[in-house]
């Protein structure tokens, strides 16, 4: 027999809360001028728009380059449908946890929003939603771009895509955003898309560089953190959703049970 649940959401604050976010959503579109926009949560406000390969690390290239031949060696087993081109291996190590030059960015507001809520340890601390366009992002490095977002095999990307697996620079600043290969059902859940980045600069410090007016920061109070993780729960957005294996769901009935 199913036990009855300790904590039941309370439905009208979640939603209060949810309908806060929105109304900061509208003015950030408008801000943006595109209906298009990429969403990133994270738990902090204050963390850097950057990769992690290139937090914390002296030396990002070199170790990039070996985190990735070392996954080359060991993931084709393991991964029976693995592909062969090198932009669709990189988001795989990306998406799986391997340090990358990509930054995971989703179409999807409520996806990323799960992102900026989720961690259990920071309940009572305010979180950090951003909004990027994608298309003034490119533009504002690419006069005459040949799309408005760049194909993951592209010549723009593919030049980044190498200089990670063949450990070398570029010497540029470029941050380009990039259609996402769907080669795993996570990347379809979660509506994945990317910004490739040429160095440690972040997004925001390239923005000031460019003058540009690609990105919006939205804050989550405190106070609304806990109403929108009810929120999320409330209309489907869980772990198991986005991590659509068996140890996910396991642990997500584990949670509700």
């Amino acid at each position: 027999m199913t036990r009855t649940r300790n904590n039941i959401p309370n439905m009208s604050s979640a939603f209060e809360a949810l309908n806060r976010l929105f109304q900061k959503v509208l003015e950030t579109h408008k801000k943006l001028k595109n209906e298009n926009i990429w969403w990133r949560g994270q738990p902090k406000p204050g963390l850097l728009l950057q990769p992690k390969i290139f937090r914390n690390s002296s030396d990002a290239v070199v170790r990039e380059y070996n985190l990735i031949h070392s996954f080359l060696r060991q993931a084709p087993l393991r991964y029976p449908a693995w592909p062969t081109e090198r932009s669709h291996q990189l988001v795989l190590m990306q998406h799986y946890g391997l340090s990358t030059r990509l930054l995971d960015w989703s179409q999807g507001l409520l996806t990323a929003l799960y992102f900026a809520v989720n961690r259990e340890d920071l309940l009572n601390e305010p979180a950090s939603l951003w909004a990027l366009n994608p298309y003034k992002l490119n533009k504002a490095q690419f006069p005459n771009p040949s799309t408005a977002v760049f194909h993951h095999n592209s010549s723009e990307v593919k030049g980044i895509v190498d200089a990670a697996f063949n450990g070398t620079s570029n010497n540029e600043n470029h941050i380009i955003a990039m259609s996402g290969p769907e080669v795993d059902l996570r990347m379809l859940v979660q509506w994945s898309v990317f910004t490739i980045h040429e160095s440690e600069m972040d997004m925001e410090k390239l923005q000031s560089e460019l003058k540009g007016d690609f990105l919006e920061e939205i804050k989550i109070p405190a106070d609304d953190r806990c109403l929108l993780r009810q929120a999320l729960e409330i209309v489907g957005i869980s772990h198991s959703r986005l991590f659509p294996d068996l140890q996910s769901l396991a642990e997500d009935l584990e949670s509700k049970i």
